[in-house]
């Protein structure tokens, strides 16, 4: 099938979180809320919109952000697979007891060498 991804290189925790939270700390601390590590070896990291600066009334980051969000986890390690479903999620869903607020996610796995 042609949408198969291969096995994801299998990584430590400790090291996904420490390339995530990189590039997710900025002046007002690190975004990562929660990082989820799947038996495929891919992880998911839920984190607060609170990262992106988002003009006032706006909820939601845009393509562009998400571009460069993207664009910044390449930079940190070349091996990465970023998914192409990312956006939104409740916070409640993703284990995170913040509630009525949305949460952001990003997926992303290491591809073997």
């Amino acid at each position: 099938m042609e949408n198969e991804l291969p096995p994801f290189r299998r990584v430590k925790k400790r090291f996904a979180a420490s390339i995530i939270q990189n590039v997710l700390s900025g002046p007002r601390g690190c975004a990562l809320l929660k990082l989820h590590e799947y038996e495929d070896g891919h992880y998911r990291a839920v984190f607060a919109a609170s990262h992106f600066d988002l003009p006032a009334g706006r909820m939601l980051p845009s393509k562009s952000q998400w571009n460069t969000l993207k664009k910044r986890l390449k930079r940190r390690d070349h091996s990465l697979f970023i998914f192409r479903d990312y956006g939104a999620i409740d916070c409640d869903k993703a284990g995170i007891s913040m509630r009525n607020q949305t949460c952001l996610f990003i997926d992303f796995g290491f591809m073997p060498d």
